[in-house]
């Protein structure tokens, strides 16, 4: 199984050039404790770290390398923060492409390490996400090095890889199997744009139309703050947040994804990075869910959403669940801090610590 079981809603690329690592397919999990919390008897996540490298960035991967793959190119030149990076870098392993990544500077060492694990080679850049005049800055430099290297860049945007990004459109393709009796909304983390406008427009060819909303840190306000005053375009920012992977202070795909997320019916939810942090411990100690910080806003943003009454408890929600817990050492530590006892040397001094 992989999305390209989608073929005819994907580019168009000869099967013997599709790369795949069997990414697709993830699973759609109803929450058994913060849903009824919440007195929602309808919240399901869809939990694609469950992808081979531990994001939905595999499902743009597989479709961008395999693009440079038909084009015989010889090198992937893209960016990342940390989740499209491990992609492009084990989709280029699998494509016998060498891979160049311009990092942003607050990249998780975990993301890192991944990255580097499959080959990748990696150019740190102070000021890149965090400053818009400096990431647009790199974007200009880095299209003008992909002409050299007779490559095409690599972002998860539309903007600039429209073709990888028709392969995240294929989570609402899923999304319309596995909840075939309807949507009422989809909640989804939101950065440059590019997943939240993917995801409403992969719904475009289906019979289900849920209201797609952008949820985006405070400290990240491009899109989801605009949305919800009514404005027509996305502003850039000076990028405060430290939720790692939603770090674009650039507008990017912004516009667009403000566009369809309001045409769809949805608006934007602002949440602090502290109740983040919250949402990823509860849904690793209530749901059994072990994901990154990232992929706790859209929870975050329904749970803020169903409170103030925005949403009804009567819907059927989706929160899209994006990233592993692994990729973030940091965070992770934070909430594994408690729980670990001294060592012992019998089972009658474990007893006495119960």
């Amino acid at each position: 199984m992989s999305i390209w079981r989608f073929s005819d809603q994907l580019p168009t690329i000869a099967r013997q050039h599709q790369i795949t690592l069997g990414e697709g397919t993830t699973p759609l999990v109803r929450s058994t404790r913060i849903g009824p919390s919440l007195g929602v008897d309808h919240l399901y996540l869809k939990i694609e770290s469950a992808n081979p490298t531990g994001s939905y960035k595999d499902r743009y991967a597989a479709c961008a390398v395999s693009r440079l793959r038909a084009d015989d190119a010889h090198v992937c030149l893209g960016t990342s923060s940390g989740n499209a990076g491990a992609a492009l870098a084990a989709y280029s392993a699998v494509a016998g492409l060498r891979c160049i990544l311009a990092i942003v500077e607050s990249a998780p060492q975990g993301k890192l390490r991944q990255m580097l694990a499959y080959g990748a080679e990696l150019v740190p850049i102070r000021g890149f996400g965090t400053n818009a005049e400096v990431t647009q800055q790199v974007m200009l430099d880095l299209e003008r090095l992909a002409a050299r290297l007779h490559t095409r860049i690599q972002i998860s945007a539309f903007k600039y890889c429209p073709e990888g990004m028709q392969g995240v459109g294929t989570i609402s393709l899923e999304l319309c199997e596995q909840l075939p009796e309807g949507i009422d909304h989809v909640l989804s983390p939101t950065a440059g744009g590019g997943l939240t406008l993917a995801v409403a427009r992969g719904f475009e060819s289906t019979a289900t139309r849920p209201a797609v909303h952008c949820v985006q840190p405070r400290g990240n306000n491009t899109i989801a703050g605009p949305l919800r005053e009514g404005a027509t375009v996305a502003r850039a920012c000076q990028c405060t947040t430290s939720i790692s992977g939603l770090q674009v202070a650039n507008v990017i795909d912004g516009h667009e994804t403000l566009a369809a997320c309001r045409a769809s019916g949805g608006t934007g939810f602002l949440v602090e990075d502290e109740q983040v942090f919250e949402m990823q411990q509860r849904l690793a100690r209530e749901e059994g869910v072990f994901c990154e910080p990232a992929g706790a806003v859209a929870i975050a943003g329904a749970a803020e959403a169903i409170r103030n009454g925005e949403i009804s408890q009567e819907s059927r929600i989706v929160c899209l669940v994006t990233g592993s817990a692994f990729k973030d050492s940091k965070s992770l530590e934070q909430m594994s801090s408690a729980g670990l006892h001294p060592m012992v040397d019998s089972v009658a001094e474990f007893s006495d610590l119960l």
